[in-house]
């Protein structure tokens, strides 16, 4: 396992925060750490920015359900805590955000993606979709009103209240990507695409986006003390510890 959960760099203006943490779970340092990324590229201009993984079949699975099966209700507030600010660093920022998607997003990891501008994903075998249903658990509140504006209502009925994974063609039919490409062309196209999307003024681009997403943001911004405390009632409903339990038992390692 690296000692920092991400690697980032720079390829002619676009900067890649590279999920790489091993299978990419995320617990409280992964998602601070992108986090951190994304807030400091913001206080630097935000230029453009694309969000992928080094795992060849995982781009993130979704919370560390291994660590937080036997947590107690502190340690699942402070991860929802810290989950919500990386949505929301993510999906307020204000230049152009790409999820490079080449292996699997399911959960958090799918909602990490979703807050991207443009998604990206990989033909074959790697699949998306919102796992919180099956486990018991409601999407998070903030997250769920970027799912509002990001997702078609009729995608959402498919994929959030179903609680079923699809695949990369199946998602770009629904509207949850924007392109599907073999894996080797998944990050030559998010490149190609946020080139064109930079040649644009930066600050109408920026302006649009606040404009179109405004209403989510400050909602989210605002925070939904009741909705999280919700959260937590059914993360701790005995269903859902036993399935949570069963989930991570299957994990292994």
């Amino acid at each position: 396992m690296p000692d920092r959960p991400i690697r980032h760099h720079e390829v002619h203006g676009i900067h890649r925060v590279i999920l790489d943490d091993g299978a990419n779970a995320l617990d409280l340092p992964l998602m601070a750490a992108v986090r951190d990324a994304v807030a400091d590229l913001r206080d630097h201009g935000a230029p453009p920015l694309i969000l992928a993984s080094s795992h060849p079949a995982l781009f993130c699975p979704g919370w560390d359900l291994k660590q937080l099966a036997t947590a107690d209700r502190g340690r699942v507030q402070a991860t929802l805590e810290v989950f919500n600010s990386l949505i929301l660093e993510v999906f307020t920022y204000p230049g152009p955000t790409a999820a490079a998607i080449t292996g699997h997003a399911v959960a958090g990891g799918w909602l990490l993606a979703l807050a991207c501008d443009l998604r990206v994903m990989a033909t074959g075998r790697p699949r998306l979709g919102f796992a919180e249903l099956n486990l018991g658990v409601p999407i998070p509140a903030g997250s769920l009103r970027m799912v509002r504006a990001r997702c078609s209502s009729f995608a959402i009925d498919e994929t959030l209240l179903r609680g079923e994974g699809c695949t990369a063609e199946r998602a770009h039919e629904l509207g949850l990507v924007h392109r599907v490409e073999p894996v080797e062309q998944v990050v030559v196209a998010v490149d190609r695409e946020l080139i064109r999307l930079t040649s644009r003024p930066a600050r109408g681009y920026a302006a649009t986006k606040e404009l179109l997403l405004g209403e989510a943001w400050r909602a989210m911004r605002a925070g939904f003390a009741a909705e999280d405390k919700l959260f937590l009632e059914c993360w701790f409903s005995a269903e859902a510890q036993q399935r949570i339990a069963e989930l991570a038992s299957s994990l292994g390692g």
